[in-house]
Order: C-alpha cells, then sequence, then structure tokens
C-alpha cells in the first residue's frame, strides 16, 4: 500500500486529492515537478479562471509564475517537459485530481476549444502554442 492521497478543501464542497502516483515517479504516469502547494494553486486557478466544467467533470489548468505559464511536469516517457494540467473529477461527491496533460496522447490530454479560447484571448499563451497544443504537437515554452 503506497502513501496517502492528500485532501484539500477548495471551497463549495470541492474536494483536491494529490495523487502520489502522479508524484512517485511511476513509470506509466506523468509527473509533477513542482511542489504539491502549486499544484493545488494550478486547480484553484483552474477553477476560479472558469478553465473546469464542474458539470463536465474535466478541466485545464496553467502554473502561472509572474503571469507567465511555466513547466509543470513531464510526460510518461520523461522526455518532454509540459505546462498544461488536467484535472478530472467532479460528479456526486466533488472529488478532483490532476495530472500534467500530454497533448500527443490524443484527445483525452488536450484543452477544450473553448479553453484554448480563454488562453488566447487572455493573452496567456500565443496563437502559435494553442496550434501546436490542439494538434498534438510537442510544445515547449
Amino acid at each position: 500500500m503506497g502513501p496517502p492521497v492528500q485532501q484539500f478543501q477548495v471551497g463549495n464542497g470541492i474536494t483536491y486529492l494529490i495523487h502520489p502516483d502522479h508524484r512517485n515517479g511511476a513509470a506509466t504516469k506523468s509527473q509533477w515537478t513542482i511542489p504539491e502547494l502549486d499544484e493545488r494553486q494550478v486547480f484553484e486557478s483552474s477553477l476560479l479562471s472558469n478553465w473546469t466544467d464542474v458539470l463536465q467533470g474535466a478541466g485545464w489548468g496553467l502554473h502561472l509564475v509572474a503571469g507567465r505559464p511555466s513547466n509543470l511536469g513531464v510526460t510518461a516517457d520523461r522526455l518532454l517537459a509540459v505546462f498544461v494540467a488536467k484535472f478530472v473529477g467532479g460528479g456526486g461527491n466533488q472529488e478532483w485530481h490532476g495530472y500534467p496533460a500530454d497533448p500527443r496522447r490524443g484527445g483525452r490530454d488536450r484543452p477544450s476549444v473553448e479553453v484554448l479560447g480563454m488562453w488566447l484571448r487572455a493573452n496567456v499563451l500565443t496563437p502559435a502554442k494553442i496550434s501546436k497544443i490542439a494538434k498534438g504537437r510537442p510544445c515547449s515554452l
């Protein structure tokens, strides 16, 4: 049995869980490289920015440092640093968890067109980076 899952109440009955399998070097899982507190803040920022759809149970986040995206993890193969997080959860118990997303894996790890549009309009990411993410191409900062 591995280390326990840490839980944080983030408001409105929503709980954020820090899963150890995205921090313990598991070979098949992407890994966070930012501290747990920053992981939680990326989720909370996602909620506040409406990048997370509570009803659909999916959301996206960026680790912003001085207002600019910064790398937050690495892909499961450890070959690519990533700066987009995916959050899943919601449902009746409103428990969420997240992981560093790898857009090369397919549509499930690519933010929705709506979220990409919000990032573009907010001038958080350039059109070139948005295009690469949408097409599942490697994209670095």
